[in-house]
This record gives C-alpha cells, structure tokens and sequence, in this order.
C-alpha cells in the first residue's frame, strides 16, 4: 500500500513540477524598449511538434514565442547571441538551441527564424527581408 501511495506523490509532484510558470515569461520587460529591433519569428513545420520556445539573447531570458507567432525584441546597436531553449518533459531541465549572431542597428529590424527540420531546432538569420 505504501508503494502506491509513494508512487502515486511522486507522478503529482512530477506532473505539477511541469505546470509551474517560467520566469521566462516575465523577462520581456527589459526587451520591451531600446533603439534597435530583432523580429523572431516560430516557422510551423512539420517536424515541429507544437511546443513553444523560450527566447534568449544574450544568455538572458527574452519571453516565450508560442508556435506560429512572432516577437519583436529591443536591444542596444552591436551584436547580440539571439537563441533560446525548450523545457523536458515536467519541466526537470532544458534542451538548449544553438543561438545565431545578429549585428543590429538603428536603420533596419534584423529578422530571425527558429525552425525545426528533421527533429534538428535551429535559430537563422532572414538575410534578404531586412527593411
């Protein structure tokens, strides 16, 4: 009976550890003004299964980008690491995606795709819609 019981708090606290909130959620302020702009946009794909995506730039946590959405990021001029990462299941850990190297400035908003192709999650750079 002990076994039951024991297994049965384990599997709730497990499934409760994955619906807490994300600090991440509550990051976006500090990307929320500032004189150059980065346009991420979640590309739908088939390989894609559906999860969000928690944006970083920098290393610092920039807000959750939901699949099929956009967000639009304020950051200084210079160059800035714009990646991200995705929670495990029941939210125990993290698989990190590889960030892409923007170069912002005050005359164009840098465009960035995160995509996912053949279970492989990227971050690229939209070279030719800059404008």
């Amino acid at each position: 009976m002990r076994y039951r019981f024991t297994l049965a708090v384990m599997t709730a606290a497990a499934v409760l550890t994955g619906c807490a909130k994300h600090a991440a959620s509550d990051a976006p302020d500090e990307f929320a003004a500032g004189p150059t702009q980065i346009d991420v946009s979640h590309i739908k794909t088939r390989a894609d299964d559906g999860s969000s995506v928690f944006l970083t730039v920098d290393g610092k946590d920039a807000g959750r980008l939901p699949n099929g959405e956009s967000k639009l990021l304020h950051v200084p001029a210079g160059k800035h690491q714009v990646g991200g990462y995705v929670p495990t299941l029941f939210g125990l850990g993290r698989v990190t995606i590889a960030p892409v190297e923007v170069t912002t400035s005050p005359e164009d908003v840098k465009k960035v795709a995160y995509t996912v192709t053949r279970n492989k999650a990227t971050f690229v750079e939209n070279k030719g819609e800059q404008g």
